[in-house]
């Protein structure tokens, strides 16, 4: 059980790194592209930031699956032996409080910052762009707002996620 917690908090730690890597490059490259290269991206990589954000969300989800278990594993050991011998998971202070402990807590929220910073960036470089295009501009901020949102939507349903139920 250990290890699958050890695993889980790897894939979320991960992470992190990639979302720093993916802004950099998506910053680096995309002034450098063709026009029409440039829009695929503009399109693509926001729709790219909801998938990121929901992947990590679900190895939170699974990360604090582990730790339930282990906190119900704790508890029953303890039942057996009728003594608190083990008690990490059960009395930890973030249990029950932090969807996938705190290294979910960072992991999600440097995910979710790094989605909100391309998010922003892509509507500064949208804009310059369509400057000329009320219409296509307004479109495509509604295209933008829409993710946003929908990021937003996928963080309440994180933070509201209880193991087992």
């Amino acid at each position: 059980m250990y290890q699958l917690a050890e695993f889980r908090m790897a894939s979320l730690e991960r992470r992190v790194p990639a979302a720093g890597a993916t802004i950099v490059a998506f910053l680096g490259v995309l002034p450098l592209m063709p026009e029409q290269s440039q829009w695929i991206l503009l399109f693509v990589v926001p729709a790219s930031l909801v998938w990121f954000v929901r992947t990590t969300i679900s190895h939170a989800r699974s990360f604090e699956d582990v730790l339930r278990r282990i906190e119900w594993l704790e508890g029953k050991a303890n039942e057996l032996v009728s003594e608190d011998l083990l008690g990490f998971q059960s009395s930890h202070p973030s249990r029950h409080v932090a969807v996938g402990g705190r290294t979910g807590v960072e992991t999600v929220g440097a995910v979710l910052l790094a989605a909100a910073l391309v998010l922003l960036a892509c509507l500064v470089i949208a804009s310059t762009a369509l400057s000329g295009s009320s219409s296509l501009w307004l479109a495509y901020y509604a295209y933008i707002a829409t993710i946003g949102l929908h990021l937003i939507v996928c963080i309440v349903g994180w933070r509201r996620y209880r193991a087992g139920g």
